[in-house]
């Protein structure tokens, strides 16, 4: 079943989402209406704006679990909506497109989007992917609660996700902010990328590209050249590793 075609039948094997609230961003009737059967039967609470000028307000009143955004919208588009709602929130973002573009997938995961789904993506897997992400937020805000980490270069404070280096804020998505707390939790032991995919997105993905491409964004925003890392440096074979900085 695509994203075109209706919900199936109760007990089809759709994911469960009782209660959770979706803001479903969407200009397309024909996707909104394929997307309502779906998620209302899998127990959503939803509301549906059809342009991005309306949708912050519909974020602050609706306060959603989670949001889908299309790209295409009348005002402001897509990707501009979903990097003015990760300044402002943490509640996860699927960008869904009609585009199976690479370049579109990494400007959205650089905008801050959780995950990325195409239109032609089986409804039953949309559903699933939205139970990724809000398990993935939940052990997200549930972890750490208490403590920080510091070395000569990094400071985290797990009680406010908040991170430093080298002594300046530094703004994190919140899929970043998992993969370099992961990696400092195991500084100096090499992480393999289907590690890094099931401890930050979960056992559901299998795509290693998703780890490549965040991994990428985070280099640009913590290392003095990214393109010769030297705090999350490779291991050919093994994996990534945070190598800890001397003091």
């Amino acid at each position: 079943m695509s994203l075109r075609e209706t919900a199936g039948p109760p007990g089809s094997g759709a994911a469960t989402l009782t209660g959770t609230r979706v803001l479903v961003v969407e200009d397309d009737p024909a996707f909104s209406v394929a997307i309502e059967a779906a998620l209302e039967e899998a127990g959503c609470e939803l509301m549906v704006i059809d342009n991005g000028n309306d949708a912050l307000r519909g974020l602050y009143s609706f306060r959603p679990d989670l949001t889908l955004l299309d790209i295409r919208l009348p005002g402001v588009n897509g990707l501009d909506l979903c990097e003015r709602i990760r300044a402002m929130s943490d509640v996860p973002i699927i960008i869904f497109s009609a585009l199976h573009d690479t370049s579109e997938k990494l400007i959205a995961f650089e905008r801050g989007a959780d995950d990325y789904v195409v239109k032609d993506t089986p409804m039953e897997e949309l559903t699933a992917r939205i139970a990724v992400a809000l398990r993935h937020s939940s052990r997200s805000r549930s972890a750490d609660v208490e403590g920080s980490y510091t070395d000569s270069c990094v400071e985290i404070d797990f009680t406010r996700y908040a991170v430093r280096v080298r002594g300046e804020d530094v703004d994190l998505t919140p899929t970043e902010y998992k993969i370099l707390t992961l990696l400092v939790k195991r500084a100096g032991q090499p992480v393999p990328p289907q590690q890094l995919l099931r401890g930050v997105w979960g056992p559901e993905y299998d795509s290693e590209d998703l780890v490549k491409w965040h991994v990428g964004h985070l280099r640009r925003k913590i290392e003095l050249n990214p393109e010769k890392p030297e705090l999350i440096v490779t291991r050919r074979g093994f994996g990534y590793v945070y190598a800890v900085p001397a003091a």
